[in-house]
C-alpha cells in the first residue's frame, strides 16, 4: 500500500484513540454488554455499532434508549466504572501504533483527540505503553462538544499551536472523520473493521504500519526505505 501524502507539509498529526492507537473496541463492547445485562436488558451488537465514535453522554443515551432506562447519566456512570476496570487491566496498542508515534516524535507535534473521558484515555495510553509518545491529549472533559462536532480537533490544534489546515488526523469512525474534516484537517481513515466506511476521510489505509512517516511529512520516502540501488 502506498502511504498517503497530503497536499501540504504537515505541522502536526493528531490521532483518535480508541480503535486507532489502541485496540479497545472489544473492551468497549464487553463494557457495554455488561452494563446492559446488569440492568436487565439483552445486548445486541447493532447497539454497539450505533455507539461507535460517540461521546460518553451520546453513547449513554443510546444505551438508555435501548434499555428504556429513564436516567442516561446513571447509565453513563455505570459504563464508565465498568470500562475503567477493563481498561486498567490492560489495553493493547494497535499494530504499528508505537512505531508510528516514535517515528513522528521530534518531527512534528503529536496529539490525541478522543471522545473518551480523561480517566479512561489516560488509562488506555498508560496501559498500552503509548503515554510518553504524545504531546497533547484532548478528551470529553475538555472539549466543549463531542465528535462529530469539530470541537475536539479544534482544541487539539489550538493546544499544539498549529492551524487545522496544516494538521493531519487519523480516524477510524464516521463521526470522528466528520469531526476532523469539519475542523479543516486532512483526514486519513484507518478503520478497525474493514466494513466501516469513512466518507469524510480524504484517504483510507488498511493499518498504521502501512504509513511511511517520510512520505506523510515530506512526500518522499527516505533513502533507507528504498533499499539498495
Amino acid at each position: 500500500m502506498v502511504t498517503p501524502a497530503p497536499p501540504f507539509r504537515p505541522r502536526a498529526v493528531v490521532f483518535d484513540l480508541d480503535g486507532v492507537l489502541v485496540d479497545s473496541e472489544g473492551l468497549w463492547s464487553r463494557a457495554e454488554a455488561r452494563v446492559v445485562e446488569s440492568l436487565g436488558g439483552a445486548w445486541h451488537p447493532d447497539v454497539g455499532e450505533r455507539m461507535l465514535g460517540l461521546g460518553p453522554a451520546d453513547a449513554a443515551a443510546v444505551l438508555a434508549e435501548h434499555l428504556e432506562h429513564p436516567d442516561p447519566e446513571a447509565v453513563e456512570e455505570r459504563l464508565l466504572t465498568v470500562a475503567l476496570e477493563l481498561f486498567t487491566a490492560g489495553v493493547r496498542p494497535r499494530d504499528g501504533a508505537g512505531a508510528l508515534l516514535a517515528a513522528l516524535r521530534g518531527q512534528v507535534p503529536v496529539g490525541v483527540a478522543t471522545n473518551s473521558r480523561r480517566i479512561l484515555a489516560e488509562a488506555s495510553l498508560s496501559s498500552s505503553g503509548l503515554a510518553g509518545l504524545v504531546d497533547a491529549l484532548v478528551t470529553a472533559d475538555e472539549a466543549k462538544a463531542a465528535k462529530p462536532d469539530p470541537a475536539p480537533y479544534l482544541l487539539a490544534c489550538e493546544t499544539l499551536e498549529v492551524a487545522p489546515a496544516a494538521t493531519v488526523v487519523l480516524e477510524d469512525s464516521p463521526v470522528g472523520a466528520q469531526a476532523a474534516r469539519s475542523a479543516g484537517c486532512w483526514v486519513i481513515g484507518c478503520p478497525a473493521e474493514i466494513t466501516t466506511t469513512l466518507p469524510a476521510a480524504h484517504v483510507v489505509v488498511a493499518d498504521l504500519a502501512a504509513i511511511d512517516v517520510a512520505v506523510l511529512l515530506d512526500g518522499e520516502p527516505r533513502a533507507e526505505a528504498l533499499g539498495p540501488r
